[in-house]
């Protein structure tokens, strides 16, 4: 008897644990990309994989938005260094969710329309390595090292 009432606790321990992890791996990601003093400032970015648009290199600049006075929103300016010219593109609607982060690419603006999306894996403190994609880059890979907590500097 104490046996089967250990063997059954025990099961439900294990389905419950189950249950979390699932719980979990489904969530929904977080707005942002987390604390503000963890990605905040300017990043040099190095491209290992140059796209349509023949990427050589650039930076992005990552800082909180005030949209309206009263709503601020992390954003970020990413400056790509191509073959022929420099293309500008503007991070929105940052998420992230565990080491990863997300953002959507506007073109023209912070209201311009949605061209593209970024998607990267935070190694560790300062550095993302992932990509961001357009119609007219193509997919860009490339390593992102902060070098400036500042935005400005």
């Amino acid at each position: 008897m104490r046996r089967s009432i250990a063997t059954l606790g025990a099961i439900v321990f294990l389905a419950s644990l189950a249950m979390a992890a699932l719980a979990l791996a489904g969530s929904k990601p977080k707005e942002g990309w987390g604390a503000t003093g963890s990605f905040i400032g300017r990043y040099q970015v190095k491209v290992t994989q140059p796209g349509d648009a023949g990427v050589r290199g650039g930076e992005l600049t990552m800082f909180i938005q005030e949209e309206f006075p009263g709503s601020e929103e992390p954003a970020g300016i990413l400056k790509l260094r191509t073959r022929h010219n420099n293309d500008v593109v503007y991070l929105k609607e940052l998420k992230h969710q565990g080491t990863m982060r997300t953002a959507i690419v506007k073109g023209g603006s912070f209201l311009g329309p949605t061209i593209g999306n970024f998607k990267a894996t935070m190694k560790k403190p300062g550095v993302l390595v992932g990509r961001v994609a357009t119609k007219g880059l193509g997919t860009v890979r490339a390593v992102f090292h902060r070098y400036s907590k500042k935005p400005t500097q």
